[in-house]
């Protein structure tokens, strides 16, 4: 939520998946990701659209339409073996490393992990 509205308002917004995040830019990476307490993510987002509130595809749709960045581990992507061309195209995901993420930070931006 915080990186859609800053990106709404306007804001270079950069969004970095390492570890088991990275599964979540695969095409059925949501449904496979789940909460401690084994809610999946098609459940939140049922829930969350009985609230009203947007869900994980509208705000994917929405940060890709407003040139959010997406970059992915190279090396999360080699120890769960996921290939790139299991990335999702919507919205366009980058590899990249750490140290690239860092450094887009330095001078004041926000870094949020």
């Amino acid at each position: 939520m915080m990186g859609a509205t800053a990106s709404a308002m306007g804001r270079p917004v950069t969004f970095f998946f390492s570890k088991s995040a990275t599964r979540f830019l695969t095409a059925d990476g949501w449904a496979s990701l789940q909460t401690t307490a084994g809610v999946v993510g098609p459940e939140m987002d049922a829930a969350l659209e009985e609230k009203g509130v947007a869900d994980t595809s509208i705000l994917l749709d929405g940060l890709a339409a407003l040139d959010a960045r997406f970059l992915v581990c190279e090396s999360a992507l080699r120890e769960h073996s996921i290939d790139v061309t299991d990335l999702t195209t919507r919205p366009v995901i980058e590899i990249a490393g750490l140290a690239e993420i860092i450094e887009k930070g330095h001078g004041g931006d926000w870094l949020t992990f």
